[in-house]
């Protein structure tokens, strides 16, 4: 799925959600995880963030 980028009014990501055969564009938000963390500022923790606030991760139990 292609992915577009607007700026002023629209600001935000978008995601093309149809190609019409007279060449325009059908666009939507795009409301992936990541373009909301993006839009948010925030970005994923890193393993060592993850252990230093909730202990170390532990290997699979086979549980699941």
């Amino acid at each position: 799925m292609a992915h577009v980028t607007l700026a002023g009014d629209l600001a935000g990501d978008y995601v093309v959600s149809e190609r019409r055969e007279d060449g325009s564009l059908v666009l939507r938000p795009d409301t992936s995880a990541g373009s909301i963390l993006a839009a948010l500022g925030h970005e994923p923790a890193t393993l060592e963030e993850l252990e230093a606030e909730y202990g170390p991760v532990l290997p699979p139990d086979g549980e699941g």
